[in-house]
């Protein structure tokens, strides 16, 4: 059914039984091209209320299929500081709140997996259930994706996530605008014994870009010689710009600034098109030429790495220090945007 699933080793299979089996979903999705540029044409208004609302419908029906004990445990008022508390590691490292998939039965589980379908992308449900799967090749257990619905879904404000091992996607709600950051998308292994590239070009684009400089280039997007270990903001709910470090795309070649570009819409396409596309104009209005990217760490493939692009509306830190760079982190951050903080 998932291509990406089905690709895995055989306990693999045991992610894909969890999935809705009345729902198109896809198999293996490919990644959209990257543009010359973000596409930052404003989509009219109406389109995202009927997104909004059907995220709202997908909440409900999720709550719905729940008995009331299922219920209390999956919900919080949208004033919890639950809210905020948030992790990429493993529940083991990092006990969450919410409901697992463990703890569902098969039409709730359906619900749940619906309406993360309904929240993302293809290409970003796609990848969130390659990120799952990777738990099997880890030994973990791949039901252990928790849903928390924060206040009453439609009666604003509102919103729910999702979160376990290596994924962390959340939706606000919040005066009509639907907030989805902090997003964290993690994979380890890089490579399965199967293939399974769940974050092939996060990684791999950054790279090309940073060798493809010249010596002088070099020496200024590169601000340490050993990778940090970590990214600097961790789980903190609101960040500030970080140190301005690393190389202005002002300063690149078209070609290089394209691999910039890549590397953004790799991330914002995880989201729908009407999602991602007023953080495209707002990156877009802010300058793509402010946009620097500085890296740390070894040039060669698993060696232990970081990287990073920040905007004056934005952050991505990708950290690849782990297991012998074979482990990602990564984080989206949004300045103004975070938990909902401006909307």
């Amino acid at each position: 059914m998932l291509g990406g699933l089905a690709a895995c080793s055989p306990a693999a299979r045991a992610t894909e039984a969890l999935l809705p089996t009345y729902a198109p979903f896809p198999t293996r999705t490919p990644a959209p091209p990257a543009a010359s540029a973000p596409d930052t044409t404003p989509t009219p208004g109406p389109i995202a209320s009927t997104l909004i609302d059907d995220i709202a419908s997908g909440a409900a029906l999720y709550l719905d299929s729940l008995d009331e004990s299922q219920r209390t445990k999956s919900s919080y008022a949208f004033n919890d500081p639950e809210l905020m508390r948030w992790h990429w590691t493993t529940p083991g490292n990092f006990p969450r709140n919410g409901l697992p998939l463990r703890e569902m039965g098969t039409s709730q589980r359906e619900a749940a997996f619906a309406l993360l379908q309904t929240s993302l992308s293809a290409y970003g449900l796609q990848k969130s259930l390659d990120i799952i799967s990777l738990q099997n090749d880890l030994g973990n257990d791949p039901e252990l994706y928790y849903v928390t619905v924060f206040g009453t879904p439609g009666v604003e404000p509102w919103g729910w996530r999702w979160e376990g091992h290596h994924l962390s996607r959340r939706f606000n709600v919040i005066h009509g605008r639907l907030s989805v950051t902090p997003f964290f998308l993690g994979a380890w292994p890089t490579v399965n014994n199967a293939g399974l590239k769940a974050m092939e070009r996060e990684e791999w684009a950054a790279r090309e870009l940073v060798i493809s400089l010249d010596e002088s280039q070099r020496a200024i997007a590169i601000f340490q010689n050993n990778a940090p270990g970590r990214h600097f903001t961790q789980n903190e709910a609101y960040v500030a710009p970080l140190e301005n470090t690393g190389i202005a795309a002002s300063s690149l070649r078209p070609d290089r600034q394209a691999l910039i570009v890549e590397i953004i819409h790799k991330y914002l396409d995880t989201l729908p098109d009407i999602v991602a596309a007023p953080h495209l104009e707002r990156l877009s209005a802010a300058g793509i030429e402010n946009i620097t990217f500085a890296w740390a760490g070894s040039l060669e493939a698993q060696h232990p790495h970081y990287y990073r692009l920040q905007g004056p509306t934005f952050l991505l830190e990708h950290d690849n220090s782990r297991n012998r760079g074979t482990h990602i982190h990564s984080v989206w951050r949004d300045f103004a945007e975070d938990f909902g903080q401006s909307l």
